[in-house]
């Protein structure tokens, strides 16, 4: 099956009018921010950022509320059927994997939970242990075609993120690569540092610690262009790889919660993004800002809902 790039989270900003935050009454008690990661992840560091700025342009507490479970599914579910009208969720690229991989979600994705904004997105960069022979992604490519299964991708579980995108990344070059699930990506990291393993798909701030200690080597970004913090690392593209994809962070909301005061939302999101200190916390974090109202969303989501059951079902991805 050919599984095609598509270009992702890179239009234009979509957001409501300033006069929108005038507009209703809405917030009229506190706002439930559901996290469904623990806390002290990026999910729960994005949300307490933007949780004091958003308290004071929306004039209500902001609360986050950290639901971990089932790989995202339970504090997800929790938001879905949320009915006090105040409760959203602060999701990230799984949001839609999970449909395409699981055969049982106990929420509707697409007609549960309506986009509210794009807060920004982390590239993913494609790493190899420092002592693993290929230095480039076509040298790693033709590794894992010659011997199919014995270059190693370290995932943070199946149909993960990072699960996925060595497999799509296999489908685009003819090559095969062996899957080894651990219970995050912190220890997956942690042994394709150690030599255990060969690659992974990681983000920036992740690799920066063992990239410092000359562990693990950068050879490709998975992004339109290179990135500024790393010059000399060539884009899957340049390699002839069409490939692109981002860890993406957004809020959604229950489509109980009227389209206005989404949009209100959206636009408080926004200005409390566009601060410095706020963009300057999210760039420590590898986080580009990428401010997008529920309209300009909506399209992202959509494409990368087919993107995955596309690269899902070309795998034979399926969790039970």
């Amino acid at each position: 099956m050919s599984v095609r790039r598509r270009s992702l989270l890179v239009a234009p900003a979509v957001l409501a009018a300033p006069s929108a935050l005038a507009q209703g009454d809405w917030p009229q008690r506190p706002v439930r921010v559901i996290v469904p990661y623990a806390a002290g992840g990026p999910s729960d560091i994005v949300a307490r950022l933007l949780a004091p700025g958003l308290a004071t342009v929306l004039g209500q507490p902001v609360v986050v509320d950290n639901r971990p479970g089932a790989g995202s599914m339970l504090g997800t579910e929790a938001a879905a059927r949320a009915t006090d009208g105040h409760t959203v969720l602060l999701a990230d690229s799984p949001f839609t994997i999970i449909p395409a991989v699981q055969e049982r979600v106990p929420y509707d994705a697409k007609a549960d939970l309506a986009p509210v904004t794009l807060i920004g997105a982390v590239t993913m960069i494609l790493a190899v242990n420092s002592g693993f022979p290929a230095r480039s992604a076509s040298a790693l490519a033709e590794a894992g075609k010659v011997r199919p299964d014995t270059v190693s991708f370290g995932s943070s579980g199946i149909g993960s993120l990072s699960h996925l995108l060595p497999e799509w990344f296999g489908q685009l070059t003819g090559a095969r690569f062996a899957n080894v699930a651990y219970r995050g990506a912190g220890p997956a990291l942690q042994d394709v540092a150690a030599g255990q393993i060969n690659a992974i798909f990681s983000s920036p701030a992740s690799i920066e610690g063992p990239l410092r200690a000359g562990q693990v080597t950068p050879i490709a970004v998975a992004a339109p262009r290179r990135l500024p913090a790393m010059p000399d690392v060539p884009t899957l593209l340049e390699g002839g790889i069409d490939l692109s994809a981002d860890n993406w962070f957004g809020v959604l909301a229950p489509t109980s919660i009227p389209v206005e005061a989404r949009a209100r939302l959206a636009a408080a999101i926004a200005r409390v993004n566009a601060t410095e200190e706020v963009r300057a916390r999210l760039s420590t974090l590898g986080l580009e800002p990428r401010p997008m109202g529920p309209d300009a969303f909506a399209r992202v989501l959509d494409a990368e809902f087919y993107r995955w059951a596309e690269v899902a079902r070309a795998a034979g991805v399926s969790v039970r």
